[in-house]
């Protein structure tokens, strides 16, 4: 006896049957039909070919009026070798003879005298068309052939017969393939659950039993033993479960519980915003930070308690619109008191899956203590260098104004004790030293003054390579004298910058190569300027072959009144420091073997950007 499912497949088996056997008897006729209209077409094409061949031999009509007459679309005649004899309504193939004629279609024309080829375009009825050869024997003589008579007729009532044939077969063969594809899977879809079910429950009571489960022929019976005993272990495993949440509540109101610890004891401020401002969280040490109680805060809108600095507000206010991170800036904000605090912030959003913002974190900071350490500090190096710039003021105002006192007196003698020749080329030597040691004072305090004093910059576009040969012009004389060769090589650079401050800073840079190369012991004494483009800067590197600068004094080179020649000032490449820097550049004096290389880094553009500072 099957089982249902034995009788659903015999069942379906025997349908697919049936449909296979009908459209195959289907097939079948409907071949058969169209063979005997192909017979039937190549016995009328074949009559027609001789009607045609009768009435040219009786020589009534041309070949080009006999065909149409006929039915045929073209008539010409040939000889063996595939020329064209007559009617020019057809062209001769070229290559083989006789079209697609094959092999065997020759020998029967041979034998025969009637061939024909396969219908060209067999599926198009507009197009379809059959080609015929008929030999024509020559006088009476039998067996002999002198021409043949290639004709072309229409076939459209086959081309019609092959697409009906063609239509009748993809019709049937597709309905047969829905078919059996319907059938598959309504027997899949009838199948599949009742055989999951059973696979799940001879799995389920192969682990109940510990994979010893007798067969069973009633699948009924096996599917409702098995449920009867997976409610059973169900029950058993229902007061295990209750344990396990118990335990799992446990500890997830211990993890509860230490991450509360942690943002209690927190020595940085914590503040959490939902999605609508409103404050969700506060931790001690943000409480400290702005002396107010987290019950005073809660559930209450941001802008509402945070009222002393508008930055924070706009930084919450992105993080919270658009999910943008600020990390480790600044802020400052003014307590209701009147006191300003210095804070460390870091605004982060929190963000759904679908990186939409729901709320926000930022982490506080009070780093009022140490930006005013950092000020006193500050201020303590600023008054130090200021002692000692004024200490370099005072040596050189001391050492001019001793000259100057000094040469007075001998100015007060000389006219006591000497005649008054005498006395008037005493008096004027002297004159002329004071006047000497004023102008360099002058030339101190002008300098100190240029150094001291903020100049605003001027920008605009500047050719950089114009600025040094206009320099290096200005100073060739300087340079003839002291026997120094000035060079200038590199590539052109435009940047935006003061040209006046500039062509100070560098002519510095040019005159103290000159000087150091001065009182040097060289032959070849040369100061070269090379000017390149790197990483979106101007470089320009001033080097010269002289004795260089010692190791105990390039710590101290841009140092005010630090200088190593005896009229010297220290005030030269402390003012080339103070322009380059004011251009957001840099100044250094490079390592070298020999002689003394300055290398400033200028940016392409003026702007000075401002770089928020960090907070730790």
């Amino acid at each position: 006896m099957f089982s249902r499912e034995g009788r659903a497949r015999l069942f379906l088996a025997f349908l697919v049957l049936v449909l296979v056997l009908v459209n195959s008897q289907s097939l079948q006729v409907s071949s058969e039909s169209r063979t005997l209209l192909t017979e039937s077409f190549e016995e009328s094409f074949e009559s027609r070919a001789r009607l045609v061949a009768s009435a040219l031999s009786r020589g009534n009509e041309a070949l080009s009026d006999l065909a149409p007459a006929l039915g045929m679309r073209s008539a010409c005649l040939l000889d063996w070798n595939a020329r064209l004899l007559m009617g020019g309504a057809c062209e001769p193939p070229k290559g083989e003879a006789f079209d697609r004629l094959d092999h065997a279609g020759k020998l029967r024309l041979l034998e025969v005298g009637w061939a024909t080829t396969g219908i060209a375009y067999p599926y198009d009825v507009e197009r379809a068309e059959a080609t015929g050869y008929l030999a024509l024997r020559r006088g009476g003589d039998e067996g002999i052939y002198d021409a043949v008579l290639r004709v072309v007729r229409g076939a459209p009532e086959i081309a019609e017969a092959n697409r009906r044939f063609r239509m009748t077969l993809i019709y049937q063969v597709s309905a047969l393939s829905f078919v059996l594809l319907a059938v598959i899977l309504f027997f899949h879809s009838l199948v599949a659950p009742h055989r999951r079910l059973v696979a799940e429950a001879r799995s389920v009571a192969t682990e109940l039993s510990a994979g010893e489960t007798g067969e069973s022929h009633d699948e009924g019976q096996f599917l409702l033993e098995t449920f009867q005993d997976v409610v059973a272990r169900l029950k058993e495993k229902e007061g295990e479960l209750q344990t396990l949440h118990l335990l799992e509540k446990t500890r997830a109101d211990e993890t509860e519980a230490l991450a509360s610890d942690i943002i209690r004891s927190m020595t940085t401020g914590l503040v959490s915003l939902d999605s609508c401002w409103r404050v969700v969280l506060v931790n001690p040490a943000a409480e400290k930070i702005f002396g107010l109680e987290a019950s005073a805060w809660h559930g209450r809108p941001f802008g509402e308690v945070f009222t002393g600095s508008p930055e924070l507000l706009q930084r919450v206010e992105e993080a919270l619109s658009r999910g943008a991170y600020h990390l480790r800036g600044q802020a400052l904000y003014r307590l209701e008191g009147g006191r300003t605090l210095h804070l460390g912030v870091s605004v982060i959003p929190l963000l759904s899956s679908g990186g939409t913002p729901k709320g926000a974190l930022f982490l506080l900071a009070d780093l009022t203590e140490i930006v005013e350490l950092r000020e006193r500090l500050f201020l303590k190096e600023n008054l130090a260098r200021l002692g000692e710039m004024a200490a370099g003021i005072a040596h050189e105002l001391r050492n001019g104004l001793a000259t100057i006192l000094g040469n007075a007196k001998l100015l007060k003698d000389s006219r006591l004790t000497l005649g008054a020749p005498e006395a008037s080329d005493a008096a004027e030597a002297i004159a002329d030293a004071v006047v000497a040691e004023s102008q360099s004072l002058a030339r101190v305090v002008t300098e100190f003054l240029q150094f001291a004093r903020p100049e605003p910059l001027h920008l605009e576009t500047v050719d950089l390579n114009a600025l040094l040969a206009g320099l290096l012009d200005e100073l060739k004389p300087r340079a003839t004298e002291a026997d120094v060769r000035l060079a200038l090589t590199g590539e052109p650079v435009h940047l935006e910058a003061d040209e006046p401050l500039l062509r100070k800073a560098f002519s510095n840079l040019v005159a103290n190569a000159v000087e150091a190369l001065a009182d040097a012991p060289i032959e070849d004494r040369r100061v070269v300027v090379e000017v390149r483009l790197s990483n979106g800067s101007a470089t320009v590197r001033v080097s010269d072959n002289g004795p260089g600068v010692d190791s105990g004094s390039r710590e101290k080179i841009f140092t005010p009144f630090f200088t190593m020649k005896e009229r010297g000032t220290g005030l030269g490449l402390s003012v080339v420091q103070k322009i380059v820097v004011s251009h957001n550049g840099t100044v250094e004096l490079e390592e070298t073997r020999g002689g003394a290389s300055f290398l400033v880094r200028l940016p392409l553009r003026g702007a000075v950007s401002d770089a928020p500072e960090d907070w730790v």
